[in-house]
């Protein structure tokens, strides 16, 4: 039933601007910019063909996609190998899997 979904699908022709907030895990196939915070321990994923420039508070994050910004995470941030991240990470735990193309300033803090 739709009144218990506890997760947010943003399809691929859509575009987006301002500030958003979202519950439970949110994948993204679209255009994104602003700011974006997920609350509690919410995961959010850049899908392949997504395009984010943004400045993003969450717990998890999954990048395939292209992201431009700031990532502020409390929990683990994978970049993938289709990832392109250019920007500043602060999180929790950091991977970078082989073929992701990065250009960041980024550490991990406890």
């Amino acid at each position: 039933m739709i009144q218990n979904q506890t997760f947010t699908t943003i399809g691929k022709s859509t575009v987006l601007k301002g500030n958003f907030n979202f519950v439970g895990t949110t994948h993204l196939l679209g255009n994104l910019s602003g700011e974006v915070t997920l609350e509690g321990r919410s995961k959010l994923v850049l899908e392949i063909g997504s395009m984010t420039d943004a400045v993003l508070n969450c717990f998890d994050l999954e990048i395939y996609g292209e992201f431009t910004g700031e990532i502020k995470a409390s929990g683990n941030v994978t970049l993938y190998p289709t990832a392109v991240v250019n920007g500043k990470i602060i999180a929790k735990s950091l991977e970078i899997l082989p073929g992701a193309v990065v250009n960041i300033n980024g550490h991990t803090e406890e």
